[in-house]
């Protein structure tokens, strides 16, 4: 399966999902690991213990950093988090879902823009090329 939309919940909803060869545990390093993240969340370091409503530290080697928070964390099958560029920008919330298949697991990622709502066509161009990044690095492995 490639990346690709599966549902959209409402306004300013969206799940993606794509499939991967590796092992849910694989999986959660990937999603958890600074020097991971920016192989496929466009160069953003996530810095977090992880563990809910634990700061997240989002650093850009190019930019201003984003803040974040640590809303669920149940390893390796869901992590939830909300990003925000300020204080009077809308927050974003993510969570991503890992299931054990036979052939690797499937990986889900919601996105959430409560105050914001995307186009559908500018989520995908935001959000698909996230999974197809994080597909090649487990991919790589």
């Amino acid at each position: 399966m490639r990346a690709g939309e599966v549902t959209a919940h409402g306004t300013g909803s969206r799940t993606f999902a794509c499939h991967s060869p590796v092992d849910p545990a694989r999986v959660w390093v990937a999603l958890t690991d600074p020097a991971q993240t920016t192989a496929y969340l466009y160069g953003l370091a996530l810095h977090s213990t992880w563990v809910p409503d634990a700061p997240i530290d989002i650093r850009h080697k190019d930019g201003p950093t984003l803040t974040g928070r640590t809303l669920c964390s149940r390893p390796p099958e869901r992590l939830s988090y909300v990003l925000q560029a300020g204080p009077e920008d809308p927050p974003v919330y993510l969570t991503w879902l890992i299931r054990s298949s036979p052939v690797g697991c499937t990986i889900r990622l919601q996105i959430d823009e409560i105050d914001c709502a995307d186009d559908p066509d500018d989520a995908e161009d935001t959000w698909l090329p996230v999974l197809a990044a994080l597909q090649n690095l487990l991919a790589a492995d």
